[in-house]
Order: structure tokens, then C-alpha cells, then sequence
């Protein structure tokens, strides 16, 4: 539902990773890292009908996410990669925070669905 700010969240973090897929992936794992984020991102979307799985999905982009910065760590430092760092790679930053924002709001509406329930 588009109607939900934790949808415009999740489009956000799936703006920031598909650009960064775009524009800052050197290196193919944190290619793949960006793209599973912004399909996840996407997916979790259409999952508005069950709440905590998208709250889950949500906490598992976060994780995504982290690794990638991970990854980025362990290439310059263990592989000595000569990664330049640049503005895109600082979009996978802002994508987990989108992502935390928007399981916020999901909890909030999960747990305002249950107190509504309690009271019928």
C-alpha cells in the first residue's frame, strides 16, 4: 500500500541500493550485495498484509547491508583492493537507515492492529 510511510521508506532503500548498484559497484560480491538489498527492498513492499515477516525482511536488509560495508572493510584491508571510495558507496548507509525507519513503522502498526484487537 502506497498509503503507508514505511512504503515510501522501503522505496527509498530501494532507490539508494539500485544506485548504488549502478553507479559505485566495482567490485561483483558488493554488486550483488546492492541488488539483493534493492530487490528485498522491493519484495518486502508487497508483503504489507503480514506485518512481522516484513519487519523480519526488514532487519534482514539491515544485515544485508552490513555486510556489504563488511565486505568493503575486509577488500581493502585483507585483499589490499584499491577501492576508491566515493559518493554511491555511501548510499547503502542511508539505505539501511530507511530500512530501520520503516521497521519502526511496521511494529508501530503491528502494534496498533493488536491493541485494536484486544479491545473488540
Amino acid at each position: 500500500m502506497i498509503q503507508r510511510i514505511q512504503t515510501v521508506y522501503l522505496l527509498l532503500a530501494a532507490l539508494c541500493a539500485a544506485l548504488n548498484a549502478v553507479l559505485g559497484a566495482g567490485v561483483p560480491w558488493l554488486w550483488i550485495a546492492s541488488v539483493v538489498m534493492a530487490l528485498g527492498a522491493v519484495g518486502t513492499i508487497f508483503l504489507y498484509q503480514q506485518r512481522p515477516l516484513q519487519a523480519t525482511l526488514c532487519t534482514v536488509l539491515m544485515a544485508v547491508g552490513v555486510v556489504y560495508y563488511l565486505a568493503v572493510g575486509a577488500y581493502q584491508h585483507t585483499l589490499g583492493g584499491t577501492l576508491q571510495f566515493t559518493w554511491p558507496m555511501a548510499l547503502p548507509a542511508l539505505a539501511i537507515v530507511c530500512c530501520f525507519m520503516a521497521r519502526k513503522r511496521i511494529m508501530k502498526d503491528e502494534k496498533l492492529v493488536r491493541s485494536l484487537d484486544r479491545i473488540r
